[in-house]
């Protein structure tokens, strides 16, 4: 089937208990269309109806490499997903999960029901909230003993010149073992504090658009009412390492995309 204008499909942005969903649903993605649930069985899916021309496989594809569409419909995604998430356990399905029919979406809850069912309580009265450092590489360099900085001029030797690489190429290993250890040190206290915790890969600057270098990108599953002292271990570990150059930043509370299993998780 090829898709045209005025063809839909059926976007799935997670599943939940809907015994215990009371909810005026939001805004989807797609311009306009009210997010709503299907229910099947024990279960029901978050979703919206949407245009094909835009989230059909093929189209997706071309969009997903549209920086502004893409940016604009991640946050409603993750929008829905939070609204929901603020009544009731939600397991968030990836960005970009789309079914031509309601009944291809009661199948993907039939066939996945005890995943689904496992993934529901799991997160059921917890949420995801993220950490990331950052570290400033030239501050953590020099903040170190005996490392300032002593130049050369254009009259230093061509031994003074090697020395100073030398200098140079010792601070910058010392300043990366400091922030590994402060950073693993960090995020096991933070587990301490957690019923799960990932690191997840750095991004690099390009995406981060932040002049430092991310040194830890990790999620923490942590129950509601524990959400307050997860937060003031991060801003300790702030307080304790922002001279060297390493600040940590809290996000969230968010669905947990990073501790459900199979095709569920992150966006």
């Amino acid at each position: 089937m090829t898709a045209t204008s005025t063809a839909t499909g059926w976007y799935v942005y997670g599943v939940v208990d809907p015994a215990a969903c009371e909810l005026a649903t939001p805004l989807g993605v797609g311009g306009g269309t009210s997010a709503q649930l299907v229910e099947h069985g024990s279960l029901a899916a978050i979703v919206s109806r949407v245009a094909l021309d835009e989230f059909d496989e093929a189209a997706l594809r071309e969009r997903l490499n549209e920086r502004a569409w893409l940016e604009a419909n991640a946050l409603a995604h993750e929008e829905v997903l939070r609204a929901f998430a603020e009544v009731t356990a939600v397991v968030p399905l990836r960005f970009g999960t789309v079914y031509r029919e309601l009944a291809n979406v009661g199948e993907l809850l039939d066939e996945r029901s005890d995943e689904l069912h496992a993934s529901l309580a799991r997160v059921r009265g917890r949420v995801e909230l993220g950490v990331k450092a950052w570290v400033d590489r030239e501050r953590l360099e020099s903040a170190q003993p005996g490392r300032a900085a002593t130049g050369t001029s254009a009259t230093s030797t061509g031994r003074s010149y090697l020395e100073q690489r030398l200098h140079e190429r010792d601070a910058a290993a010392d300043a990366a073992e400091l922030c590994a250890g402060i950073v693993h040190d960090a995020h096991e206290r933070l587990l301490r504090l957690a019923v799960d915790g990932v690191v997840n890969r750095a991004q690099p600057r390009e995406l981060t658009g932040r002049p430092e270098q991310m040194a830890l990108n990790a999620a923490y599953l942590v129950a509601a009412t524990d959400q307050a002292r997860l937060a003031a271990e991060v801003a300790r570990l702030d307080d304790e390492t922002r001279a060297l150059g390493i600040t940590f930043e809290l996000t969230g509370p968010w669905p947990a995309h990073n501790f459900v299993s199979g095709e569920e998780g992150r966006p």
